[in-house]
């Protein structure tokens, strides 16, 4: 699976540097997704993973919005677990140039975004092996890409907050935002195992009263 070159002198760059300069180029020459991806490195993940949370904090989405960012959040997961190093995305996504109102979107909207969370989260606690806290992660992650494809109302900010919690972990290796990421998305499993287990109650009651 090819992921594209990583300079690793990018990763002692903070990341909100290294999409400045890039959305500064966008300026004078068509900037592409992969370039983007291919800019942030290992971090990459972490970046999509934010940014594809933040729809899901509205209260109130279009109808099928979550059963989008679901099955992304789930693709990346399953890169995670194989251990690739940032994430591949098909060639045509890869060549697809940012738009100016990509740009301007992530200047204005993301950078800040990131900087707030470089001020709070800094590299700390990794007390186990990167590749291990990748896939523990990952396991995480996937699932709450499942939730987020469930036809279970309401459920879409927890898990979004999860991965985004463990993004801006894995943007700055600070495993204490992975760690409350991981806290929100075991809450989130038990309001989905709660959730099913009134349901199938409730369908239980139905059937006994039809039946009588």
């Amino acid at each position: 699976m090819a992921t594209g070159p990583v300079d690793a002198d990018n990763l002692e760059v903070p990341l909100s540097d290294v999409i400045e300069g890039l959305l500064l180029e966008a300026g004078a020459q068509p900037v592409t997704l992969g370039e983007l991806i291919d800019r942030t490195a290992e971090r990459g993940f972490g970046l999509l993973m934010l940014i594809l949370g933040l729809p899901m904090l509205i209260p109130i989405l279009p109808p099928g919005s979550s059963t989008i960012v679901g099955p992304i959040y789930a693709v990346f997961a399953v890169q995670m677990l194989r251990g690739a190093r940032h994430p591949w995305v098909p060639g045509r996504l890869r060549d697809r140039v940012l738009s100016a109102r990509t740009v301007a979107a992530l200047r204005t909207r993301g950078l800040p975004i990131i900087r707030t969370a470089e001020r709070f989260s800094r590299p700390r606690g990794l007390w186990l092996s990167e590749q291990v806290v990748v896939r523990l992660v990952g396991v995480m992650v996937f699932l709450m890409g499942v939730i987020l494809l469930s036809p279970l109302p309401f459920l879409n900010t927890l898990p979004a907050v999860s991965v985004m919690l463990i993004g801006m972990g894995l943007l700055n290796h600070d495993a204490a935002f992975m760690l409350a990421g991981m806290v929100v998305g075991g809450i989130s499993l038990g309001l989905v195992g709660l959730s099913v287990g009134l349901i199938l109650v409730l369908l239980e009651r139905v059937r006994s009263v039809l039946l009588h």
